[in-house]
């Protein structure tokens, strides 16, 4: 089982493949999540998860069809947010998105309204995170539940389980190879408006154990590894890109840090 936590942060989840645009301890692959397609391969992930993360992110539909594209049939995702009317959403001033207990019904479930995209997922469960204070005051979950249609901050968080909903018969599944190799892709040549045409489009090889090349039959993009942590990011390739891949400096010149975390 292959599992992936984007944008992971310093509390990847354990057996996670962990993916931040910022190098800290335990994150596996530099990427902007913010940015699409991702530097990952189609239909590689059973399990994917988005800890207080996607309430970040600007596009929520963009950022729904990559972890489709990247998800294999029936792979479970989990999605942690704030509640719309919280007041955790308002403070913090990187969330550019609010959620509902439905707004991910627009995948699948709420009838006529899920055309805006191909992605479809079942909302498997929902859970409610209520706050301490009216927990003690209402005490009934239903009454609260009621309540936080109308009162702020009642209901603080919400907890989704979505099920990827893909035809088997005609996904081609991806092997379950051990090494970050087996997954990573070139963002420029894997989806989208980039998409290469052929089996696999994106696919790197490792020069020198510390560069990642897009293959002859993609755009040729190089990206730096730094003690085996890939920089898939969009402004490193580009700082390679006219570099024949025999001048590439080795190892790549600068230092990438894993971040400390006080």
């Amino acid at each position: 089982m292959r599992i992936l936590d984007l944008g992971c942060g310093a509390t990847k989840v354990e057996g996670a493949i962990g993916v931040d645009i910022i190098p800290l301890p335990g994150v596996d692959v530099v990427a902007n999540i913010a940015e699409y397609p991702y530097a990952l391969a189609d239909n590689s992930f059973d399990v994917i998860y988005f800890n207080d993360v996607i309430e970040h992110l600007p596009n929520t539909i963009a950022t729904m069809e990559e972890v489709y594209r990247i998800a294999r049939p029936n792979a479970s995702v989990f999605i942690r947010v704030v509640n719309w009317n919280s007041r955790y959403t308002a403070m913090d001033p990187t969330h550019v998105k609010a959620f509902t207990d439905k707004s991910f019904d627009f995948f699948g479930k709420r009838s006529g309204r899920s055309y805006y995209t191909h992605a479809r997922f079942d909302v498997v469960r929902v859970d409610y995170q209520y706050n301490s204070l009216s927990k003690k005051i209402f005490r009934s979950e239903r009454l609260m539940k009621l309540l936080s249609f109308y009162l702020c901050n009642v209901l603080e968080g919400l907890n989704f389980e979505l099920r990827v909903v893909k035809d088997v018969s005609t996904t081609e599944m991806r092997d379950d190879g051990g090494d970050l190799l087996s997954i990573v892709r070139c963002p420029y040549c894997v989806a989208g408006k980039f998409q290469k045409e052929g089996n696999d489009p994106g696919r790197l090889d490792l020069f020198q154990e510390c560069w990642l090349v897009c293959q002859e039959d993609g755009c040729g993009r190089k990206y730096p590894v730094y003690d085996g942590l890939p920089i898939m990011l969009r402004e490193e390739a580009e700082k390679w890109m006219s570099i024949p891949v025999k001048d590439l400096p080795v190892p790549p010149p600068g230092e990438i840090k894993r971040v400390r975390v006080d």
